[in-house]
């Protein structure tokens, strides 16, 4: 028996049945709860590889991406059919409740249609709701002498519809392969009957003949059953896109068994631009930018990004091939790869669509990409490389002074302490092949991208950590005073002989920071907020940070200080044994080019026939904006 693909299952939209609890009624503002789901296992079936499996949807937090709860609207009948043309309603409080999902549906008041639903709601007429999500990881664990177990531990919830009959919890996809079921029970009766005559020493012939009657029985079977699978998939696409073709056409895809749902995909999309894009002119640039925003939504969904409101024709191009999207964003109707690819590379419809792909793809890797500087580094954006100075916090200084009484205020010196810094460009080119083209690697420019996008957050992290290390290019760092960073003379901030992290090394950083002074001697009184510290440290870091009494003490009644005094930073660029307190601001600032949303960027470089080249570019600076934010211990 083949094993299930995970590939194959997370593929598959999530359908489950949900009660409405008809006896908590609130006839005043016309909502009723919902049980939307359970981690009651529901036993699924497997196309792909025959086979029966125990599905579990795990309801906890981290499992269920709520981000567009709020806005679902309650259909009728997944929004089919004379009811379901405008929403009867919405839901509230979307919740979870000891690992149950839950939420209340509120009936709309302004709809006509809603009032008789909700009738039939009270009289008990209507009683299913059928609830939709999509799955975003799964973990599959073969049990032996059992059927696998199958766990949702990421998943969406997307739609919720009153319906006639909800959708069957204990077949799921069986339903919609019942024939196909049917078929391999009569498999199994024939394999028992032919086991029955070697058991009862049958003639070599008659075993011969029931043999024979088995094969052609598979093969019929296995026929009859990919048949189902064809029609099905055909079907559920052409539900998608209702009035797209005509019933002839969709009757010629249905009967003529060559043809799949990878036909009638590209038969939508065909019909759809003859429909949406006058023939007799060029597409305006509206059309066209509605056009690649499908194509673009669609390739970031199949890439494993979060498409928050996908454009509504994006499920059209979900399974279409490069070669699919080339010919829909060029008007090319050949056959011809060379030439099709020639006239991706001769318009600009086809690499813009890509790079506003890879930009996406970029941005939304990159805030995804390990990394901690941006957790208590301040940060800026700059319109230009120029080299830049920044006053230091001496430029006004002290306390304010007296006004003289029917006399001028004196004016305030201001400091000449300040830093120079300017941003650099870091980067790499990614291409899209022939090669990829032909043989629809899209994945491998994407994967690109990505790793592009983890190795800018490791560069700025890096970065960030070299600075306050004095490490790499900023070994010979100094501070606008001509001093390191860190100086335990100059800038009391730093103890060179070092201590673990202790109640007592902590009270000595802490007091330090305390009483930095500003250039006309005020105190200053900073209080450090993050332990930045490496992981070797980590255990001890948590422990006194979380502990309510002093682990150095003898006694245990005596209270720790320390308890969630600092937000912990555990991070690997640090080296093992020093260990750092830092202020909320003014430590070190980090900045991005204007326009860059603070992370890298793609733009073309170069196409031609052998594909076309992007360049990624993130353009990032540093500086030490002000030593007193700072303290470190050599540990």
């Amino acid at each position: 028996m083949k094993k299930l693909m995970a590939e194959k299952l997370l593929s598959e939209n999530l359908k489950r049945s949900g009660v409405i609890e008809r006896k908590k009624v609130n006839s005043e503002n016309r909502s009723v709860p919902i049980l939307i789901s359970t981690e009651t296992p529901v036993r699924q079936y497997d196309f792909w590889s025959d086979s029966e499996y125990d599905e579990i949807l795990l309801n906890s937090a981290e499992n269920i991406d709520l981000t567009r709860a709020e806005n679902i609207k309650l259909l009728y009948d997944h929004g089919k059919g004379q009811y379901g043309e405008l929403p009867i309603g919405k839901l509230q409080n979307v919740r979870i409740e000891n690992k149950e999902l839950r939420a209340d549906a509120i009936f709309s008041k302004a709809n006509p249609a809603a009032e008789m639903l909700w009738q039939m709601v009270l009289e008990g007429t209507l009683t299913d709701i059928s609830v939709g999500g999509t799955k975003r990881q799964i973990r599959i664990t073969e049990r032996e002498g059992n059927i696998p177990l199958v766990e949702v531990i990421k998943w969406e919830f997307i739609e919720a519809s009153l319906v006639d009959i909800g959708a069957d919890p204990n077949t799921g996809v069986n339903r919609k392969l019942k024939g196909e079921r049917e078929n391999m029970n009569k498999i199994e009766e024939l394999k028992r009957k032919l086991e029955e005559l070697k058991k009862r020493g049958a003639d070599a012939t008659e075993i011969e003949r029931k043999s024979e009657e088995l094969n052609i029985a598979i093969v019929k079977i296995a026929k009859e059953n990919s048949e189902l699978k064809r029609k099905a998939d055909i079907k559920d696409l052409i539900a998608k896109h209702p009035d797209v073709l005509k019933s002839e056409e969709i009757e010629r895809f249905l009967s003529d068994e060559t043809k799949t749902d990878n036909d009638v995909a590209r038969a939508l999309l065909a019909t759809k631009v003859k429909k949406d894009v006058p023939i007799v002119s060029m597409p305006t640039r509206s059309e066209n930018q509605d056009l690649r925003q499908a194509v673009t939504d669609a390739i970031l969904i199949r890439s494993g990004i979060d498409v928050k409101e996908p454009h509504k024709d994006t499920d059209m191009f979900r399974t279409s091939s490069l070669q699919d999207i080339i010919r829909v964003t060029t008007g090319y109707t050949g056959f011809d790869r060379d030439n099709m690819i020639k006239r991706a590379m001769s318009t600009s419809d086809f690499p813009i669509l890509l790079g506003n792909v890879a930009n996406k793809v970029l941005a939304s890797s990159y805030a995804e990409a390990a990394g901690t500087f941006n957790l208590w580094t301040a940060a800026t954006e700059l319109s230009d490389f120029k080299t830049r100075t920044e006053a230091g916090r001496s430029r006004l200084a002290g306390r304010l002074r007296k006004l003289v009484e029917l006399g001028k205020p004196r004016s305030k010196e201001v400091g000449e302490s300040s830093e120079s810094w300017r941003l650099y460009s870091y980067g790499d080119e990614v291409s899209l092949t022939r090669e990829m083209i032909i043989d629809d690697d899209l994945g491998a420019f994407t994967d690109l991208i990505k790793d592009f996008a983890a190795m800018g957050k490791r560069t700025a992290n890096g970065l960030v950590y070299d600075l306050l290390q004095g490490k790499g290019d900023y070994a010979s760092y100094k501070m606008g005073d001509g001093k390191a960073i860190f100086d335990a003379t100059a800038h009391k901030n730093y103890t060179p002989t070092g201590a673990a992290i202790s109640i007592s090394a902590l009270t000595t950083a802490r007091t330090a920071m305390r009483r930095q002074k500003d250039a006309a001697g005020s105190a200053l009184n900073i209080v450090p907020k993050f332990l930045l510290a490496a992981p070797e440290q980590e255990t001890t870091a948590k422990q006194i940070l979380t502990s309510t009494s002093d682990l150095s003490a003898s006694n245990a009644g005596v209270t720790n200080p320390f308890k969630n005094a600092f937000n912990l930073v555990i991070d690997a660029e640090l080296d093992a044994a020093p260990w750092y307190l830092a202020a909320s601001g003014r430590t070190i600032k980090v900045g991005y080019l204007t326009g860059s949303g603070k992370g890298p960027k793609v733009a073309e470089k170069n196409r031609d026939l052998r594909g076309v080249t992007y360049e990624c570019v993130f353009d990032f600076g540093l500086f030490a904006e002000d030593y007193r934010g700072l303290y470190k211990n050599n540990g």
